[in-house]
């Protein structure tokens, strides 16, 4: 019984309803494992006991009459603390918000508990979303399971951790520069962020409630999970329009099986304009390469000409900042563009983000138009591949620290926002889905490290088989020690 808060959500799900388990078994299971572990990782920060405790017996009784709610029945799950949650108190780390209970789901929580799923908690995240470490004045700081002197990331830094150390098996995040991407990479588990508008938004903090949406800075949403198969069911229940979200297009969701692994194209990279990378980050990416080519595979090193990187992530500050800015008065500007400096650091894309900030509607409009051009250099090179290869971060997860402070790479300092997100804000930029997969067993590394899996803008059905096609290489997840 102790071994079921490491199987994968839609194992959990099959044995419910098979009646192996009961829906009552497998949360107080799960509720046993925060108990243990959550005091030391601070990966939950609030805790939905016995309105849980309520639905799974509701999902039992269910069952017993021959009811069968969704595909995900009686599997318990964690959002991340910047998603409405009816009932359940949702702040996104926000001092102001410390009480707020909203009285409505955002939509992909209400999605899952359509499908069955029972909601177990929020986990914890760094103020409205805006760091690449899990830290804050509300609820404190979250460490990784893997080593609890290094920081999960951020921003589903609890979410991450808390799929890890096998508190939760399915956990939705929101990724605007990383946030899916990193912790997944940092702790060890899968990620994936669709393309983009393909999940609804609506009900997620940013925006402060009852204030206007952004264009984009949202981000996406998507799911995080201890194999590909969970990312192709998160899809499939959380993608399509909800008459709020008015970006999201009525594209329907397909059932795409893998093919064999000798008939893909990678393309692959660790150079992204010369950001350095660790040795076992280029390790692993050199390795899976010669795997793959070794199985036949047609692989090669290259990216796309003429991609100018340094452009690339001063566009993604410039539109981020511009869309934080329009919600902020001039003081408001003033001041968050000094403290986004101090707490930042010095890079390309803190540049960006300020200047963005306190940009005009002509410079915003340009930013787009410079957005455009870029995405369309991605997608002309990804149309000649069926996966692009390459590193999440500048390395495995680093000791906390404050935010802002450079990282050390094999001896070289790397900015702040550059090597936790240089790798990831490029794809926020131009929308393609991208898949984190854990390949830290290709070099035998004692922390976890992934790599991102890019796929062609809304062809992320593709991308996840070929991603489930890829665990044949890369292997299943692997459990922290001691957990």
């Amino acid at each position: 019984m102790q071994e079921l808060h490491f199987l994968p959500a839609h194992r959990l799900a099959a044995l419910v309803r098979a009646r192996e388990v009961s829906a009552h078994e497998l949360l107080e299971v799960h509720l046993a494992q925060v108990a243990r572990h959550n005091p030391r990782l601070n990966a939950v920060v609030t805790l939905d006991e016995e309105r849980a405790r309520a639905r799974a017996r509701e999902a039992d009784a269910a069952l017993a009459r021959g009811e069968v709610w969704g595909p995900l029945h009686g599997v318990p799950m964690t959002i991340k603390d910047s998603f409405m949650t009816a009932g359940v108190r949702t702040t996104s780390g926000y001092p102001r918000l410390k009480d707020h209970v909203p009285t409505r789901d955002a939509t992909v929580v209400a999605r899952l508990k359509a499908a069955g799923a029972i909601l177990l908690g929020k986990t914890n995240l760094p103020t409205l979303t805006l760091d690449l470490q899990t830290n804050g004045p509300l609820f404190g700081r979250a460490s990784n399971p893997w080593d609890e002197t290094r920081t999960p990331g951020g921003s589903t830094g609890g979410g991450a951790a808390a799929v890890a150390s096998g508190m939760s098996p399915l956990e939705v995040g929101s990724d605007l520069a990383g946030s899916i991407r990193v912790p997944s990479h940092y702790c060890g588990v899968f990620g994936f962020k669709p393309t983009e508008h393909r999940v609804p938004i609506s009900g997620h903090i940013p925006p402060l409630p009852g204030r206007p949406r952004g264009v984009r800075y949202e981000g996406a949403a998507g799911p995080l999970a201890r194999s590909v198969e969970d990312l192709k069911l998160g899809l499939k229940l959380l993608a399509g329009p909800d008459d709020e979200d008015w970006d999201v297009p009525p594209v329907p969701v397909r059932d795409v099986p893998p093919r064999e692994l000798s008939s893909y194209r990678f393309a692959w990279t660790e150079d992204f304009g010369g950001i350095p990378v660790s040795r076992e980050t280029r390790a692993a990416l050199e390795k899976l390469a010669t795997t793959l080519e070794g199985l036949g595979c047609r692989v090669e090193r290259c990216a796309p000409p003429g991609l100018d990187y340094e452009e690339m992530w001063e566009v993604w500050g410039r539109v981020l900042g511009a869309e934080l800015g329009s919600e902020m008065e001039a003081m408001g500007r003033f001041l968050f563009s000094v403290r986004f400096k101090a707490m930042r650091g010095d890079a390309i894309l803190n540049r960006g983000v300020v200047r963005g900030v306190n940009s005009e509607m002509s410079e915003y409009i340009e930013a787009l138009s410079l957005h455009d051009r870029i995405t369309g250099q991605v997608e002309a090179f990804l149309s000649q591949w069926d996966a692009w290869l390459c590193p999440t971060a500048v390395g495995s997860a680093f000791t906390h620290r404050p935010s802002g402070e450079c990282l050390d790479v094999d001896g070289q300092e790397v900015p702040y926002l550059t090597g936790t997100c240089g790798f990831t804000a490029a794809f926020n930029l131009t929308g393609h889905p991208v898949v984190v997969m854990p390949v830290a067993r290709l070099v035998n590394s004692p922390l976890p490290l992934g790599i991102q899996v890019v796929g062609r803008r809304w062809l992320d059905e593709e991308l996840l088989a070929l991603c489930e096609a890829l665990t044949d290489i890369t292997g299943p997840f692997q459990r922290p020690p001691g957990y």
